[in-house]
Protein backbone atom coordinates (compact mmCIF):
# COMPACT_ATOMS: atom_id res chain seq x y z
CA UNK A 1 0.00 0.00 0.00
CA UNK A 2 1.76 3.12 -1.35
CA UNK A 3 1.53 6.53 1.57
CA UNK A 4 -0.45 8.94 0.07
CA UNK A 5 1.18 12.49 -0.15
CA UNK A 6 -0.84 16.04 0.04
CA UNK A 7 -0.24 19.36 0.64
CA UNK A 8 -1.98 20.35 3.33
CA UNK A 9 -0.55 24.14 3.39
CA UNK A 10 1.42 26.05 0.83
CA UNK A 11 2.32 29.74 1.78
CA UNK A 12 2.68 30.90 -1.47
CA UNK A 13 -0.88 29.65 -2.50
CA UNK A 14 -2.80 29.56 0.78
CA UNK A 15 -1.22 32.67 2.04
CA UNK A 16 0.78 32.94 4.99
CA UNK A 17 0.53 31.02 8.37
CA UNK A 18 -0.80 32.63 11.54
CA UNK A 19 2.35 35.03 13.36
CA UNK A 20 0.12 34.88 16.74
CA UNK A 21 0.85 32.15 19.40
CA UNK A 22 -2.47 32.79 20.64
CA UNK A 23 -4.47 31.92 17.50
CA UNK A 24 -2.65 29.55 15.06
CA UNK A 25 -3.47 28.50 11.61
CA UNK A 26 -5.70 25.52 12.17
CA UNK A 27 -4.79 22.75 9.79
CA UNK A 28 -7.41 20.06 10.70
CA UNK A 29 -7.06 16.63 10.49
CA UNK A 30 -3.96 14.99 9.39
CA UNK A 31 -4.89 11.79 6.56
CA UNK A 32 -2.47 8.72 6.67
CA UNK A 33 0.52 9.35 4.32
CA UNK A 34 2.82 12.39 4.07
CA UNK A 35 1.19 16.25 4.57
CA UNK A 36 3.92 18.91 3.55
CA UNK A 37 3.42 22.30 5.39
CA UNK A 38 5.70 24.23 2.98
CA UNK A 39 6.46 28.20 4.56
CA UNK A 40 9.07 30.38 4.97
CA UNK A 41 9.94 32.48 7.51
CA UNK A 42 12.40 35.17 7.83
CA UNK A 43 14.33 36.96 10.90
CA UNK A 44 12.52 37.38 14.55
CA UNK A 45 9.25 35.85 12.50
CA UNK A 46 7.52 33.16 13.81
CA UNK A 47 5.22 30.60 12.04
CA UNK A 48 2.20 28.77 14.52
CA UNK A 49 -0.31 26.37 13.09
CA UNK A 50 -2.26 23.28 14.97
CA UNK A 51 -3.48 19.78 13.50
CA UNK A 52 -5.43 16.89 14.80
CA UNK A 53 -4.09 13.42 14.55
CA UNK A 54 -6.98 11.94 14.44
CA UNK A 55 -7.87 8.28 15.91
CA UNK A 56 -6.20 5.16 15.50
CA UNK A 57 -3.23 6.90 13.39
CA UNK A 58 -0.13 8.48 14.38
CA UNK A 59 2.67 11.25 13.57
CA UNK A 60 5.61 8.60 12.64
CA UNK A 61 8.49 11.43 11.53
CA UNK A 62 8.13 14.71 10.46
CA UNK A 63 11.35 15.20 7.68
CA UNK A 64 12.78 18.64 6.24
CA UNK A 65 12.22 17.70 3.10
CA UNK A 66 13.71 21.33 1.62
CA UNK A 67 15.70 24.09 3.20
CA UNK A 68 16.77 26.75 1.57
CA UNK A 69 18.50 29.83 3.19
CA UNK A 70 22.34 31.33 4.12
CA UNK A 71 22.50 29.98 7.09
CA UNK A 72 21.77 26.55 8.79
CA UNK A 73 19.94 27.90 11.71
CA UNK A 74 16.06 27.49 11.94
CA UNK A 75 14.04 26.68 15.15
CA UNK A 76 10.94 24.35 15.36
CA UNK A 77 8.96 23.36 18.55
CA UNK A 78 5.77 21.67 19.10
CA UNK A 79 3.39 21.41 22.33
CA UNK A 80 -0.51 19.96 23.17
CA UNK A 81 -3.36 21.38 22.33
CA UNK A 82 -4.19 24.36 19.62
CA UNK A 83 -2.44 27.26 21.53
CA UNK A 84 1.38 26.83 22.28
CA UNK A 85 1.62 26.83 25.65
CA UNK A 86 4.34 29.41 26.56
CA UNK A 87 4.61 32.98 25.22
CA UNK A 88 7.52 33.14 22.47
CA UNK A 89 8.95 36.30 23.67
CA UNK A 90 9.74 34.96 26.91
CA UNK A 91 9.75 31.09 26.50
CA UNK A 92 9.22 28.18 28.93
CA UNK A 93 10.79 25.15 27.66
CA UNK A 94 9.26 23.04 29.96
CA UNK A 95 5.83 23.75 28.49
CA UNK A 96 6.74 22.32 25.08
CA UNK A 97 6.33 18.64 24.25
CA UNK A 98 9.73 19.01 22.17
CA UNK A 99 11.92 21.29 20.37
CA UNK A 100 14.96 21.32 17.72
CA UNK A 101 17.60 23.49 15.92
CA UNK A 102 17.28 22.71 12.28
CA UNK A 103 18.21 23.52 9.02
CA UNK A 104 20.25 22.41 5.69
CA UNK A 105 22.01 19.77 7.37
CA UNK A 106 18.53 17.98 8.21
CA UNK A 107 17.34 18.01 5.21
CA UNK A 108 15.41 14.80 4.09
CA UNK A 109 15.88 13.76 7.94
CA UNK A 110 13.59 12.80 10.32
CA UNK A 111 13.67 15.56 13.06
CA UNK A 112 10.97 14.40 15.18
CA UNK A 113 12.96 11.93 17.62
CA UNK A 114 15.20 15.02 18.19
CA UNK A 115 12.40 17.38 19.16
CA UNK A 116 11.24 14.63 21.33
CA UNK A 117 14.62 14.80 22.91
CA UNK A 118 14.71 18.81 23.41
CA UNK A 119 16.81 19.70 26.56
CA UNK A 120 14.47 20.68 29.39
CA UNK A 121 11.73 19.64 27.30
CA UNK A 122 8.16 17.17 28.66
CA UNK A 123 9.58 14.65 25.95
CA UNK A 124 8.56 12.21 24.18
CA UNK A 125 9.62 8.76 22.53
CA UNK A 126 8.47 7.27 19.53
CA UNK A 127 5.44 8.87 17.47
CA UNK A 128 2.70 11.15 18.42
CA UNK A 129 -0.72 9.65 18.88
CA UNK A 130 -4.03 10.99 18.63
CA UNK A 131 -4.72 14.69 19.40
CA UNK A 132 -4.27 17.95 18.51
CA UNK A 133 -0.55 19.69 18.28
CA UNK A 134 0.40 22.70 17.60
CA UNK A 135 3.86 23.72 15.97
CA UNK A 136 6.06 26.74 16.49
CA UNK A 137 8.26 27.63 13.63
CA UNK A 138 10.66 30.20 13.76
CA UNK A 139 13.99 31.98 11.64
CA UNK A 140 16.80 33.90 13.85
CA UNK A 141 18.85 34.62 10.57
CA UNK A 142 17.87 35.20 6.73
CA UNK A 143 14.81 34.00 5.31
CA UNK A 144 14.46 30.79 4.99
CA UNK A 145 12.18 28.48 2.85
CA UNK A 146 11.20 25.03 3.98
CA UNK A 147 8.83 22.21 3.25
CA UNK A 148 8.59 20.18 6.41
CA UNK A 149 6.52 16.66 6.30
CA UNK A 150 4.36 14.95 8.55
CA UNK A 151 4.48 11.64 7.87
CA UNK A 152 0.49 9.40 9.56
CA UNK A 153 0.32 6.01 10.06
CA UNK A 154 -2.20 3.93 11.15
CA UNK A 155 -1.07 2.89 15.04
CA UNK A 156 0.14 -0.54 15.45
CA UNK A 157 -2.57 -2.95 16.85
CA UNK A 158 -5.18 -0.94 14.70
CA UNK A 159 -7.72 -2.67 11.73
CA UNK A 160 -6.53 -0.15 9.59
CA UNK A 161 -2.84 -0.88 10.52
CA UNK A 162 -3.53 -4.58 9.99
CA UNK A 163 -5.32 -4.14 6.70
CA UNK A 164 -2.51 -1.55 5.58
CA UNK A 165 -0.23 -4.19 6.49
CA UNK A 166 -1.72 -7.27 4.42
CA UNK A 167 -1.83 -5.07 1.56
CA UNK A 168 2.23 -4.80 1.55
CA UNK A 169 2.56 -8.20 2.16
CA UNK A 170 0.21 -8.82 -0.80
CA UNK A 171 1.74 -6.44 -3.32
CA UNK A 172 4.88 -8.05 -2.68
CA UNK A 173 3.69 -11.40 -4.10
CA UNK A 174 3.58 -12.63 -0.18
CA UNK A 175 0.10 -14.55 -0.60
CA UNK A 176 -1.02 -17.28 1.23
CA UNK A 177 0.85 -19.63 -1.60
CA UNK A 178 4.10 -18.14 -1.46
CA UNK A 179 3.69 -18.23 2.49
CA UNK A 180 3.32 -22.31 2.19
CA UNK A 181 6.38 -22.47 0.25
CA UNK A 182 8.32 -20.27 2.78
CA UNK A 183 6.87 -22.16 5.88
CA UNK A 184 6.83 -25.39 4.46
Amino acid sequence: MQAKAAVVWDESVNGSLSTDYLNPTGLGVLASGSNHIIGSTSYGQSNFFTFTIGEGIELETLVVESWDSLDDVGFIAVGNGTVLPTDPSNPDVTALLGYEHYGQPHVGLDILQLMGAGPGSQGFLGSLGDGEYVFWVQQNGVQADWDLSFNVIPEPGTGAFVVASLAVVLSKGGGPRNMSRRFG
